[in-house]
């Protein structure tokens, strides 16, 4: 007697070799190149401050204008991945990124360093999407994929931590265009050895350049964090500072995000799938990034502040005791996929955000006592719990989106991420800056000249330059008030920064309960609430796209060979 049998089951996704591995030690490289860069140079700046004398204005924007661009131009770059080949964006992204470093190294004036670091920006955005998609291509099991994301995600870790030692020694020795230099082997190895081992995939075209929606998106995302960032720049100068200007320009950035958003929604083939943010496990991993960065980014920045003005270190010691949290949360970031063998997503993500909240707390205590292995023990805590989230997301917004928009995906990541970087500079920074005026201000300073006070109420490095102008007693007096105040300052962030991760917490852990990151058959979706058609798209929807992988190994229809021959 015949009996009914279900479908057959699905092969198992093939395991990574050899080659596999060696292409994900090949795209760390890059990112560990973006990330340093992202800290070595807050040390290079008074170096190049005496030696180009860039206006104030000219400084921020040679801080920040590669943020800017590369923000801006992350969702571009992912859809544009998807177009030309993961492989020959990221290859184009390395190569632009190694050119414009090294005229940047040479820059004889402010303004071409600007355009330079406005070169380097372009062309990071080039990378995270790119080797996003590729790993998403290489690592066809989830539980080698989510190895491969934390290895990745705690390589651009190392790169941050590495950044302020790295550039203390080279400013030791060399002249400040040498921290750019660096780049140039960099880019110039990862150029040599990552076509022999990364596949060449280009998705089938079923739409043209859409350059209004390229428009759009890069516009809105510059001119939102442009004004955010130049809102907290403004209110930490002064009380005065008219802000008009800048209010206008997020206004004028969310006015064409939602015109841009609009326009999606009509667009058969758009740059940004919007459908992708039905699916929890994409849309709350993104806002839990951007949450988390809200919170932490303001009062990590006004820590290191705290570490050189009130602890009276150098920035060669603070960058020194930086490197400890950095490194237990490169650690932990490499965890995840162990957790999650046990314990789902959700419960990983909100206990990290969790106790990171409860070290914040810990940290509003912490700072007043002056102790400085306390306070760098309760950072190293905070940065330990985080440091799960930021895998453990990325995983997620990948994992839940095709391999066709694997990069887009990843660029909206990235976007979340500045944007929570952006707002908690804004907003942090501002706070700051009243907390520690008003405080300063109702400090009984009677040794102190009114016109010195009120210089001294601009910033915490402004009354440290007043108090040298004074006598003994009047400088103490004004540095015990100023400390005082910038601490209260300090703690304010840090009290927000709690408030703020609680409540993320509580919805990551209501929203993902149901998500895992188990192995799929390439129908389904690795989220694990969506059904077909999401993460696993990673065989049979990609079979028509075209290959021309080194060797004429086929890509997409063959899942295991996406390596050269």
């Amino acid at each position: 007697m015949a009996t009914e049998t279900g479908p057959p089951a699905s092969p198992a996704p093939p395991a990574a070799t050899w080659r596999e591995w060696t292409a994900l030690a090949v795209l760390t490289v890059p990112l560990l190149m973006a990330a340093t860069d992202m800290t070595v140079l807050f040390l290079a700046l008074p170096a190049i401050a005496a030696d180009l004398a860039p206006g104030s204005t000219q400084m921020l924007w040679i801080l920040h204008v590669a943020e800017f661009l590369g923000v801006g131009m992350a969702l571009t770059m992912g859809w544009l991945g998807a177009r030309t080949g993961r492989r020959r964006l990221l290859l184009m992204g390395v190569a632009l990124y190694g050119t414009a470093s090294l005229g940047a190294a040479f820059a004889p004036t402010p303004e071409v360093l600007i355009a330079f670091r406005a070169l380097m920006g372009v062309a990071a955005a080039t990378l995270t999407p790119s080797i996003m998609a590729l790993l998403r291509v290489l690592f066809r099991s989830s539980a080698q994929f989510s190895v491969a994301v934390a290895v990745t995600m705690s390589a651009f870790s190392a790169g941050m931590a590495l950044g302020p030692p790295l550039g203390g020694v080279i400013l030791e020795y060399f002249w400040w265009g040498a921290v750019f230099v660096l780049n140039v082997p960099v880019a110039v190895l990862v150029l040599i050895v990552a076509p022999f081992l990364l596949p060449s995939r280009r998705e089938e075209v079923t739409g043209g350049f859409d350059l209004s929606s390229v428009v759009l998106s890069t516009s809105a995302i510059i001119l939102v964090i442009f004004g955010l960032q130049e809102i907290a720049d403004r209110t930490a100068a002064a009380a005065g500072a008219p802000l008009w200007p800048y209010v206008v320009s997020v206004a004028a950035g969310v006015g064409l995000g939602a015109l841009f958003a609009r326009r999606q929604l009509r667009l058969e083939d758009p740059l940004l799938d919007l459908s992708l943010f039905r699916r929890p496990a994409f849309s709350v991993s993104v806002a839990a990034v951007m949450f988390m960065l809200l919170a932490i980014g303001g009062a990590d920045m006004l820590l290191a502040q705290f570490l050189q003005t009130v602890q009276a270190l150098s920035p060669a010691q603070a960058g020194a005791l930086l490197i400890v949290p950095a490194v237990a949360g490169l650690i932990t970031g490499l965890l995840p996929p162990l957790l999650v063998r046990w314990v789902r997503p959700s419960i990983v993500m909100a206990g990290g955000l969790f106790t990171a909240a409860i070290g914040a707390a810990v940290m509003v205590w912490a700072l007043p006592t002056g102790n400085t292995a306390l306070i760098i023990a309760t950072t190293t805590v905070i940065a330990a719990a985080l440091g799960p989230l930021f895998t453990l997301s990325i995983n997620l917004v990948v994992a839940s989106a095709p391999v066709s928009k694997a990069g887009s995906a990843t660029a909206v990541g990235d976007v979340g991420g500045g944007l929570g970087n952006a707002l908690s500079l804004a907003f942090l920074g501002s706070l700051s800056a009243v907390v520690y005026r008003t405080t300063l201000q109702g400090s009984e300073l009677s040794e102190v000249p009114g016109g010195a006070r009120e210089a001294a109420e601009e910033s915490i490095g402004g009354a440290a330059a007043v108090a040298e102008s004074l006598p003994g007693a009047a400088a103490a007096e004004l540095t015990r008030a100023a400390d005082a105040a910038f601490t209260t300052a300090v703690q304010s962030g840090y009290g927000i920064a709690a408030v703020i991760l609680v409540p993320t917490a509580v919805v990551v852990l209501w929203l993902l309960r149901h998500v895992t990151l188990d192995d799929t058959d390439g129908t389904g979706d690795t989220g694990g609430t969506e059904g077909s058609g999401g993460a696993g798209d990673t065989g049979g929807t990609d079979a028509a796209e075209v290959a021309d992988s080194p060797g004429g190994t086929r890509t997409g229809a063959d899942a295991g060979a996406s390596h050269p021959a």
